[in-house]
Order: structure tokens, then C-alpha cells, then sequence
């Protein structure tokens, strides 16, 4: 009788720790999201200096992999977000009225960030930024 309430007990702890190490593992893996989401966001603000098809391109593969990612493992797409977000608001805390950022740039921070135009648009400036968006074709 001894016996098996010790294997019991050893069994319980046994599983116990697989669960606990599993656990583990996986905040591991949601935290290298958030830390390619803020690598990511850091690379978005040097964006600025690039043509703006090339920007564009960017922004609809950056759109692929979200939706990608959101689908292949939702946790990690939030922990992703998450930290995009964060990056975001940090970000534009810091910048002063000196920053001028892109249309595209501003909408997906909006996005990011969850914010209503007049709340997000507020001291931005967007005049001298040019932006090229292809235009559909119509079928025939």
C-alpha cells in the first residue's frame, strides 16, 4: 500500500512539472514576439526615408504576416500586437512636433494603437510626405 501512494505522489509531481515546464516554454516564445514587434516597430520609423512604393511593399507584407501569424498561432500573433503597441506609444510619447511621419506610417499606428483619428492626428504632420497608391484595374 506504501508503494502506491508513493508512485501516485511521484506521478502527480511528475505531471506537474511537465505542465509547469511547458508553461514556461511557451512565455518564452510569446516574449521573442514581443521583442521582434518592437524590432519591427523600430525598423517602421526608419521607413521615412525610403521611396514610397518601397513603403508601401513593406506595409502590405508586414499586413501578410500578421494575418499569417494571427492565423498559424493566435497567442503569438497577441503577444505580437502587444508589444507593437507598446513600441507604437512609446514611440510617439517621445517624438516632439519636429516628427513628420508618413500616411501610411500614421494609419497603422492608428491601428496599433486603437485610437480615433482626432485623437491620433492630433499634432502630426503629414503635408510634405508624397505617397503613391497604384490604382486598380478595372475588368473588362
Amino acid at each position: 500500500m506504501k508503494t502506491v501512494k508513493l508512485l501516485l505522489v511521484i506521478m502527480m509531481f511528475g505531471t506537474n512539472f511537465s505542465v509547469w515546464s511547458q508553461q514556461e516554454g511557451n512565455v518564452q516564445g510569446l516574449w521573442f514576439y514581443e521583442q521582434l514587434a518592437h524590432r519591427d516597430a523600430a525598423y517602421e520609423i526608419e521607413l521615412q526615408n525610403i521611396n514610397g512604393q518601397d513603403e508601401l511593399d513593406y506595409w502590405v507584407d508586414q499586413s501578410n504576416f500578421e494575418r499569417h501569424l494571427g492565423k498559424a498561432n493566435f497567442p503569438a500573433y497577441l503577444a505580437y500586437m502587444k508589444g507593437k503597441k507598446e513600441a507604437y506609444k512609446s514611440h510617439l510619447q517621445k517624438c516632439n512636433d519636429g516628427c513628420s511621419f508618413s500616411s501610411l506610417y500614421l494609419a497603422k499606428a492608428r491601428e496599433y494603437l486603437s485610437l480615433s483619428d482626432s485623437e491620433f492626428l492630433g499634432g502630426y504632420n503629414t503635408d510634405n510626405v508624397a505617397q503613391h497608391i497604384p490604382r486598380k484595374r478595372k475588368l473588362k
